[in-house]
């Protein structure tokens, strides 16, 4: 490795480290900060470019293109010479390529099925009024304390996780909200004691 490989590698280490306390830090400042919606009316919904720009994304793009990079490069571990030919090289490749491509396939499949949930709903906080305006595209709903009767969530847990949490009302209505929506985590703590029911799934796909 020579010198400017040595200060790119450096670089990209403190590049993304320098980002991670960036995020950290408006994270922090946009939940319990000055920005919080608990405390001063903020909006939240997410466009599709940051939807599939998302770190999580970025990251299953990296393993598919590597999966794909190293099936493309299984014809050349296979040699006609048997003194040449090692099974253990391409057997390494098909081993990386199940697992990159698989694991690829099963985030699309969810993170397609999710978007559809997700993409056109605005979740608005008034704390001076105590009320959460959610907008969907057919439905605005607009609630106060004791409206949400109570909660169910289905997630996968793990590091990938994908979940969802479905909301029962006193009125009779329900609707979902995708844990790919910005600002879900304030509806507990903008209401107190709703009552919330866990279930974990291994593919919490939406029907």
């Amino acid at each position: 490795m020579d010198k400017n490989d040595s200060l790119l590698v450096f670089a990209l280490i403190f590049g993304i480290f320098g980002l991670a306390i960036w995020g950290l830090l408006r994270f922090t400042d946009n939940t319990v900060g000055k920005n919080s919606p608990l405390k001063v009316p903020r909006s939240y919904e997410v466009t599709k470019f940051q939807y599939f720009t998302k770190i999580d994304n970025l990251t299953i793009y990296y393993f598919a293109i590597l999966g794909l990079y190293c099936f493309a490069k299984i014809p050349d571990t296979l040699s006609p010479s048997v003194y040449l030919y090692d099974w253990r090289n391409p057997a390494a490749l098909i081993v990386v390529c199940v697992i990159t491509i698989g694991l690829s396939i099963f985030y699309f499949y969810l993170d397609l099925n999710y978007w559809k949930y997700t993409k056109n709903i605005r979740i608005t906080y008034l704390p001076d009024e105590r009320i959460i305006e959610i907008k969907f595209p057919e439905k605005i709903y607009v609630l106060k304390d004791g409206d949400i009767k109570n909660i169910d969530v289905i997630s996968s847990g793990g590091k990938i996780r994908f979940g969802y949490s479905m909301y029962s009302l006193s009125n009779g209505d329900s609707f979902i909200l995708t844990d790919r929506i910005p600002g879900t985590w304030a509806i507990q703590e903008f209401f107190k004691k709703i009552p919330v029911r866990f279930t974990e799934k291994g593919f919490p796909v939406i029907k």
